[in-house]
């Protein structure tokens, strides 16, 4: 028996004919229908651009010319009506195809008239630009090639690129995408630069993406939602649309929307102004403090007397309460800056409720998205003759572990006594350093220890005041306890957690004992309640934006609320503080998933509606879906109106740079700039 196994089809080959030794072949389904109207245009598209999908030829016969056209009829009698026209003459060379075999001849017979030759995007791209250079218009273009009209507008813009990045895309090192990237570029030769790079091998998508949009200001920008689009065309702002239609329109004076954004918070300037705080004006948050000014400290609740945290509460509402009352509002309306001053000076107050050596003293104005503005607090000490007693407050600068307030340590460390006189440092880090692997041997080996230290490590840094810095451990574990800003626990939610530590907390105090040993004399249940408490408390899936969806995040706590069987509803339901910040639409949808039929829900105000829609929760004992883990990562349409910055005191990132103190009424945006 023989192997027969299937052989490959042969490709036909490219040639070149002389237009006088093509002929058209009988075969050709179309060989005695004469020539169309459309003829005419046909000739001037292959004067302008030549013939772009080769003819498929076969050798003639006796009697016929050396080579048969069975594929190309019309494209034929357009060449022949420029030869008639004296354009060319019969040395005129056509790329074409030849079909040999009979069977690439029977299928060029058959499939030209049911299919569409392919033909390399390249191709056409470089056809529009000969055709263009022909002073052809685009429509004469769209009936020559077959296209719409705007995507020959579309292509056009990609036949001025530089010759490599065609051949780039030719050979399959760059997407049609990607050379829309490059028609953006201005520079010829840095297209020819960058193009290069993916002939080469090593080209990298975002590098140009980088270029592309590197300084571009779009109708996205955060300053834009407080100016408006009639505003800044009032102001000499030009606007351009992308012809590709993959970026938003792109305002073309950057300088004029930042002009007109100063304009807009000069209003919030002066109101702040009128408070007595130093303002300043920037492009960006993350600054250090100016001269004579301090960065806020972070607030750790627990350590405040009954007094701040009423402060803080109070604080907190009045915040609360504003933002409920703006959420509706239109930014780029004219009377916005008047309404949104209000509410940066009750984040002021938020973030200075808790301070008692020191005042807030300045204010930095930046753009952000929401209401298009964001306002970072300083410091600034008291006066000496303004200072409570020593006894009576805490030095607001003084921190513990990155705690406000002088809260003392609860771990005591003894002095360790090591002799070291006669040891050079390398021997004596030679010396840890292999005590240090010895130890890391033995731990390893001991399960249940393993398991007091690791309790130890995360009960000193989460439930206790100590340094927390990994240098005075010698586990370098590190743990972080869960804080949104300055925003006090949910009582039967976290702050039951909370709760619980602190009751610990107390009893390791009353022990006189330090964290490993202490941690060792519990009950192994106790030992394994604690250890769930803490890694609980250090659990943080919170999104900042709409657009950062932590995916990972996400998948870990889906399978841990699936451990746990996570059900938010058994201890909590949403209570008015969490549905202050939904508008009433979402409210009333919220009603529907409650199946809570009642026609006076749409006529009541929102506070009204908020307390209405919290009692019908707490009486099915009910929790919305987007609360569970369990649910897909992304967002409903609801869900993407999200509050405004919860703690515009509280500065995040730190930086060397300074922004220079306002003038009067000049604008800094251009000082910072530079």
């Amino acid at each position: 028996m023989t192997d027969q196994s299937p052989t490959s089809p042969v490709a036909m080959s490219r040639i070149q004919v002389r237009l006088g030794d093509l002929g058209l072949a009988k075969e050709n389904l179309r060989f005695h229908e004469p020539a169309d109207d459309g003829v005419p245009q046909l000739a001037d598209t292959l004067l302008a651009a030549g013939v772009v999908i080769p003819p498929i030829v076969r050798p003639g016969r006796k009697g016929e010319a050396p080579f048969m056209a069975l594929d190309g009829r019309r494209r034929r009698f357009g060449l022949i009506l420029l030869r008639e026209r004296g354009e060319i003459d019969d040395d005129y060379r056509i790329d074409c195809l030849l079909a040999e075999t009979p069977a690439q001849q029977a299928a060029a017979i058959v499939l030209p008239n049911t299919e569409h030759a392919p033909v390399h995007i390249a191709d056409v791209i470089t056809a529009i630009g000969k055709l263009r250079k022909a002073k052809m218009d685009t429509q004469a273009i769209s009936t020559a090639l077959g296209y719409a009209e705007l995507e020959i507008k579309r292509l056009e813009a990609l036949a001025a690129v530089h010759p490599t990045v065609l051949k780039a895309l030719r050979q399959g090192r760059l997407t049609l995408k990607q050379v829309r990237l490059f028609a953006r570029l201005p520079d010829k030769k840095q297209q020819a630069e960058i193009a290069q790079t993916a002939l080469d091998g090593y080209f990298q998508d975002y590098q140009l993406r980088a270029v592309v949009e590197h300084d571009r200001a779009t109708v996205d920008d955060d300053r834009f939602t407080l100016v408006g689009m009639d505003r800044y065309l009032a102001a000499g702002g030009r606007v351009a649309s992308d012809l590709f239609g993959e970026f938003p329109d792109f305002l073309l004076d950057p300088e004029v929307l930042q002009g007109a954004w100063r304009e807009r918070v000069q209003p919030i300037v002066d109101h702040l102004k009128a408070e007595g705080l130093a303002v300043f004006v920037g492009r960006e948050a993350g600054y250090s403090a100016p001269d004579g000014f301090f960065r806020l400290p972070h607030v750790w609740e627990r350590d405040l007397d009954e007094g701040q945290k009423a402060a803080l509460s109070d604080a907190r509402y009045q915040v609360t309460q504003l933002e409920s009352a703006l959420q509706d509002l239109d930014p780029s309306t004219e009377e916005a800056p008047a309404q949104l001053a209000p509410l940066v000076s009750a984040f002021g107050v938020a973030a200075g409720a808790v301070l008692t050596r020191s005042k807030i003293g300045a204010v930095l104005l930046t753009p952000s998205d929401g209401h298009g503005l964001a306002a970072t607090f300083f410091s600034v000490p008291l006066p000496i003759e303004d200072l409570p007693p020593e006894d009576d407050a805490e030095d607001d600068e003084v921190s513990t572990g990155g705690r406000i307030g002088g809260a003392s340590n609860d771990v005591e460390v003894p002095r360790a006594d090591v002799e070291v006189e006669g040891a050079s440092h390398v021997l004596h880090e030679t010396r840890t350093d292999v005590a240090t692997r010895g130890l890391i041997r033995d731990l390893a080996d001991d399960p249940s220890a393993a398991l007091t230290v690791l309790v130890a490590q995360l009960f000193k840094q989460l439930a206790l005041h100590s340094s927390g810095a990994l240098d005075g451990s010698a586990s370098q574990i590190a743990a972080t306890r869960y804080q949104r800003g300055s925003q006090a626990p949910i009582a039967a939610l976290d702050g039951e957690v909370r709760g619980r530590l602190d009751v610990r907390r107390e009893a390791y105090r009353a022990s006189g004992l330090r964290p490993i040993t202490w941690i060792e004399t519990l009950p192994h249940g106790e030992k394994m309640a604690l250890l769930a408490e803490l890694t609980a408390v250090s659990l943080n899936i919170r999104e900042a934006r709409t657009s950062l969806l932590r995916h990972g995040a996400r998948a870990e706590a889906a399978e841990i609320a699936a451990l746990c069987g996570a059900d938010i509803s058994a201890h909590w339901t949403p209570d008015e503080a969490y549905l202050a910040v939904h508008s009433k639409a979402q409210l009333l949808a919220m009603l529907d998933e409650l199946e809570v039929e009642d026609d006076r829900a749409k006529t009541l105000k929102k506070d009204a509606l908020v307390t209405f829609v919290a009692e019908a929760a707490a009486e099915r004992q009910w929790a919305p879906a987007v609360l569970s883990w369990d649910r897909p990562a992304a967002l409903d349409e609801a869900d993407d109106e999200a509050p405004a910055d919860e703690d515009a005191g509280e500065a995040e990132a730190d930086s060397s740079a300074e922004p220079e103190a306002e003038a009067e009424a000049e604008p800094l945006a251009d000082a910072i700039a530079a």
